[in-house]
């Protein structure tokens, strides 16, 4: 059976890598030695692969059909889409058998995703990806969620189809190790009159939920009231999703910076199992 060696979730801001420097370099640095620090985490735990939720940003799917959970189930994975965004286009190696195992886990445990054998795997992913695994070599198993296109999963769906998710990777023979991390957020506004805005004391607010193992509190919140975080702070349900299939883990906000030149707040979270 597969171990989940840890898991984590981080902020995803085309800036931070299609222009890092035009952060405040003391933010930019805090953020990115998180980013570190898991990297360090994975390399320490061995993981064999990479399970990534991250939002759907219209590059796999649009409004003529848009599934609210999809599972990439391809040898391997095209990305980054755009071409501006500094880092190279390449083919990252897949899991299909890890793929497959979470496609008929979470169905078994009541949850209805699509599949896909040609996702391509935009920024959401790959800004995060990239850092994590440098060489482009650690295997990828990308999810995508539908975070920001009403109707829209609650977060406690969210939060339950992530326990499901957990559940399928540990029942999963193939491997031994397996990291798990949901990309995207925090609190940003895009393509409306707020673009720019951070509502950090939301961000903080969530950290601290996550911190203290996502209580009802957290999972209570209606869509609505989260959009008025910002329509791009939906992402948060990936980091969700994650946090259910950590549940019980020791979690701990590593930063947490409003960058405004990147228009969004950055954050990294790290959740540690506990023996």
């Amino acid at each position: 059976m597969a171990e989940i060696v840890m898991g984590f979730s981080a902020s995803h801001a085309p800036m931070m890598t299609a222009d890092p420097s035009s952060a405040p370099q003391d933010m930019a640095e805090r953020f990115f030695g998180a980013l570190d620090q898991v990297k360090e985490k994975i390399q320490s735990t061995g993981a064999q692969a990479l399970v990534m939720v991250s939002g759907e940003h219209f590059t796999n799917f649009f409004l003529d059909n848009l599934p609210q959970i999809s599972v990439g189930l391809g040898e391997s994975h095209l990305g980054p889409v755009e071409k501006w965004l500094g880092i190279d286009r390449v083919e990252v190696p897949g899991s299909p058998g890890l793929a497959d195992a979470i496609l008929a886990g979470t169905i078994e445990r009541g949850h209805q995703p699509s599949l896909s054998h040609r996702l391509v795997v935009d920024h959401g992913f790959m800004t995060v990806y990239h850092l994590i695994s440098p060489d482009k070599d650690l295997p990828l198993v990308p999810i995508i969620m539908n975070c920001t296109t009403p109707p829209l999963m609650t977060l406690q769906q969210c939060y339950d189809f992530g326990v499901s998710l957990g559940e399928a990777i540990r029942a999963y023979d193939g491997l031994d190790k397996v990291a798990i991390c949901g990309a995207g957020a925090l609190s940003h506004f895009v393509g409306e009159p707020r673009v720019g805005d951070i509502d950090q004391d939301f961000d903080r607010w969530f950290l601290d939920m996550l911190e203290k193992d996502s209580p009802d509190e957290l999972l209570s919140i209606g869509n609505d009231e989260l959009m008025k975080g910002g329509n791009g702070t939906g992402e948060v349900r990936a980091w969700v999703a994650v946090a259910g299939a950590m549940k019980g883990a020791k979690t701990t906000a590593l930063s947490y910076e409003p960058i405004y030149e990147w228009i969004n707040g950055m954050g990294v979270v790290l959740h540690e199992p506990v023996a």
